[in-house]
């Protein structure tokens, strides 16, 4: 009867300690990494210029972009990432260094909010350095 009774509470206390496992691992999962990881595609982020070349600050030359815009897949917490807009994202190539009369493919950057990551190898944009035509 003595060892029925200590396994019986060795068998409840295991099982408290289970619950209190789980009670920790929401709470760290929920408030310390803010939540579940969520993805999210996200349409239309305007590509921006960013950096000058000595020679195209003087407007003797023209930028030309393949794209205007780019799609792009981001992840995060999912409180951030359900509020995500492509207004919030920032998309830009640089062009320091850039010389005029030829095509470069520079790789596209993002700044994003929080936490909120993108997915996948980064975009390469066509960017074609042309005189102006005066």
């Amino acid at each position: 009867m003595l060892i029925n009774k200590r396994m019986r509470r060795r068998f409840s206390l295991q099982i408290f300690s289970l619950i209190l496992a789980v009670i920790a691992w929401f709470y760290i999962r929920n408030t310390i990494h803010g939540g579940p990881i969520s993805y999210k595609d996200v349409d239309g982020v305007e590509i921006q210029l960013m950096g000058e070349s000595p020679v195209l600050g003087k407007g003797v030359f023209l930028v030309e972009m393949e794209n205007q815009t780019i799609d792009i897949r981001v992840k995060g917490p999912e409180q951030e990432v359900e509020n995500l807009t492509k207004l919030d994202i920032t998309a830009y190539v640089s062009i320091s260094g850039l010389r005029p009369g030829r095509s470069y493919s520079p790789v596209v950057k993002f700044i994003l909010p929080g936490t909120i990551k993108t997915v996948g190898a980064p975009p390469l944009l066509r960017v074609d350095i042309k005189e102006k035509v005066l």
